[in-house]
């Protein structure tokens, strides 16, 4: 029967004879702890320490799926709104130019500029740019929830926290703004809420993970 290898150890899973510098036994697959070329199988965390590191993998990739979904909806919506609010804006343009069109150039500015303060020119560039600088702000906050998924990496918790509270301060500004804007969308509000929810909830409970057994790594 032959013996160990020169530089070989034993696999602290099956015992199986493991040659110097590899990383997993070939027999079951173990992770084996390596470091300056000697093998170390002693270093290896036991299988519950892994098994935590797995558990906690899953909470942070569940809170990190939430992120991603609120980016990707946050952007389609944003999408889907201004396609909306583009109709409803030359709407109420055109109807607008059809009670003034009695009027020439002249008095139709006067007369837009005693209700708004603004000729009629500008009246029409506001209406409509205020609906693309809606669209631009959606990407914008797409663009930061898409951020705080990465950031959820490293710190899963405070990413989740952070944009539910972003959420909700955007939903107070634009109520100020718009108290009408509370009504819109509340199907996709309730979503946003329920799924940042979520993800504070699978960040917790990783953390709780954290809390009872560090992460446990091994030596690449």
């Amino acid at each position: 029967m032959e013996g160990s290898g020169v530089g070989s150890t034993k696999c602290p899973q099956c015992s199986a004879d493991v040659a110097a510098g590899e990383k997993f036994c070939a027999a079951c697959g173990a992770g084996i702890a390596v470091a300056e070329g000697i093998v170390r199988p002693q270093d290896a965390p036991p299988p519950e320490v892994i098994g935590l590191n797995f558990e906690r993998d899953a909470r942070i990739g569940r809170a990190r799926k939430w992120l991603m979904a609120i980016s990707i909806i946050t952007l389609i919506s944003g999408f889907a709104f201004y396609a909306i609010q583009s109709e409803q804006a030359d709407k109420i343009i055109r109807e607008s130019a059809q009670n003034l069109s009695s009027l020439d150039a002249a008095q139709r500015d006067a007369a837009v500029q005693a209700e708004v303060h603004m000729t009629w020119d500008q009246w029409v560039s506001h209406t409509r740019g205020q609906v693309t600088l809606f669209l631009f702000i959606n990407i914008g906050l797409a663009a930061v929830y898409f951020g705080m998924f990465f950031w959820a990496k490293r710190n899963p918790l405070a990413a989740s926290v952070t944009a539910l509270l972003l959420f909700i301060t955007v939903m107070g500004v634009n109520a100020v703004y718009d108290p009408k804007s509370l009504a819109q969308g509340v199907i996709v509000k309730i979503f946003f809420v329920g799924a940042l929810a979520k993800a504070i909830s699978a960040a917790q409970e990783e953390r709780k993970l954290n809390a009872q057994v560090p992460r446990a790594t091994i030596a690449s």
